[in-house]
């Protein structure tokens, strides 16, 4: 399983790398420092659909491109191209809004708080 992990904090990226790699689940991590580099790094595999990540944790507030942001350019990714992929909106924020604004997108499974917890992450990869 391929996991993409999009956060501009380096030691939340460090932490939360940490732990989806101890999981027995996860073959590789890759790590992306904005919503744009993800997105570009997305498009960048649309002529190998194969190679897309299974799972997606999405930061919320990050330079250039949000999470928000970046949802709604992933919505527009071929479907073929995406697959299966899940996405977890992994964020710090406790403001209501930003909960309320995670559900309202049919792409995101789930809003989780940081730093992820290996017990949260064996679940959702159940």
């Amino acid at each position: 399983m391929k996991v993409l992990l999009i956060d501009d904090s380096e030691i939340d990226n460090y932490i939360n790398k940490a732990i989806i790699s101890k999981s027995k689940f996860i073959n590789e991590v890759i790590v992306k420092t904005s919503g744009l580099k993800a997105l570009n790094y997305l498009r960048e595999l649309e002529e190998s659909p194969e190679d897309f990540p299974d799972v997606i944790f999405l930061d919320i507030r990050m330079p250039e491109m949000d999470g928000f942001e970046f949802i709604e350019q992933y919505k527009n990714l071929p479907v073929e191209t995406k697959g299966k992929c899940r996405v977890f909106m992994l964020s710090s924020s406790i403001n209501p809004k930003d909960l309320e604004k995670s559900e309202s997108y049919k792409e995101i499974e789930k809003h989780l708080a940081k730093p992820l917890a290996h017990h949260s992450l064996e679940e959702l990869l159940l």
